[in-house]
């Protein structure tokens, strides 16, 4: 039940973003709330999930390799089947769909979720896996599409791409400070402390609203069937490929394998969207993913729970 909660408290915040953009904000544009989200209620949200866990707790290679496979294997599903039944040539198009078909609602589904049915021995894993699906799906989405859009090859303009795509990311720049804080032990003023902790708290609700008013149902006519192929892998494929990979590994520590299936069972995250707002590829398109599979989630993820506990 408190799963279900959750997910249609999701949708009332989408609701109210699709009915404020047809009301007291129409003619307004979003880009001020996304560059919000993007720049300081999300690397807030990474910081402060990292950088007050030791590193011990954090860094587990062997299961994050594992989660890494499986999400790499699953963009390629992805792609595979975009291009193959859809007919998908633009490989920028191509990128946000693997980005859609890999990338969790880490925040709001994932931390309540994990830590209701797990509770805190599994803290420390989930801090981990969504941590690095933040960085290697929202800053390898960032870096592919920067390639795509960098002139000329060379070394030059390799570090052109890792400085957009990485050097200058606030989620790069956060996870990697909250890491550095946490290897050296460093304790911050109360009032620092206190300002993440209000600030954090943004991420979830701003970027669902965005989202909301950033919905165009014309987009579901025109990409029906390739949408519900992106919440098929998203919702089935994803989780069965990282419960898969971590058996035939022999990874069996109860905590990470329940984390990282449960994780990889998410529906889309909204961060896609903000990702797809930024770079101007399919943001109606990433809207619907990210309502459909939410809305898919409340049996999907009900049935993983119920088989795997």
């Amino acid at each position: 039940m408190a799963g279900i909660e959750t997910i249609l408290s999701l949708f009332i915040l989408i609701g109210l973003g699709y009915l404020g953009k047809r009301t007291v904000m129409a003619g307004y544009s979003l880009a001020p709330l996304n560059t919000f989200v993007y720049y300081f209620a999300v690397p807030a949200l990474l910081f402060n999930s990292v950088y007050k866990l030791s590193p011990d707790s954090l860094f587990q290679p062997w299961y994050l390799l594992a989660f890494l496979l499986a999400a790499t294997l699953t963009a390629l599903t992805a792609v595979f089947g975009c291009v193959f039944f859809f007919k998908e040539k633009d490989r920028e198009v191509l990128v946000f769909r693997a980005l859609n078909g890999t990338f969790s609602n880490y925040a709001y589904m994932g931390i309540p979720l994990v830590f209701g049915l797990l509770g805190e021995e599994a803290y420390g894993a989930m801090v981990s896996i969504i941590l690095l699906g933040n960085l290697f799906q929202i800053g390898g989405t960032q870096f592919l599409i920067e390639s795509q859009r960098q002139d000329g090859r060379g070394f030059k303009q390799l570090l052109a791409i890792l400085d957009k795509s990485l050097l200058r990311s606030p989620i790069f720049l956060a996870t990697f400070f909250g890491v550095l804080v946490s290897a050296l032990a460093l304790e911050f003023p109360v009032i620092i402390v206190n300002a993440l902790d209000l600030l954090a708290p943004a991420t979830v609700p701003v970027a669902l609203f965005c989202l909301g008013a950033s919905l165009e149902f014309k987009a579901l006519q025109q990409s029906k069937a390739e949408l519900v192929w992106l919440v098929v892998v998203k919702l089935f494929i994803h989780p069965l490929l990282t419960l898969a990979i971590f058996r035939m590994a022999g990874l069996n520590d109860h905590n990470w394998l329940l984390a990282a299936v449960f994780l990889a069972a998410l529906p889309t995250g909204a961060l896609a969207h903000v990702m797809a707002l930024r770079y101007d590829v399919k943001e109606k398109e990433t809207s619907l993913t990210v309502v459909l599979s939410t809305l898919a989630s409340i049996v999907s993820v009900s049935l993983w729970v119920g088989w795997m506990m």
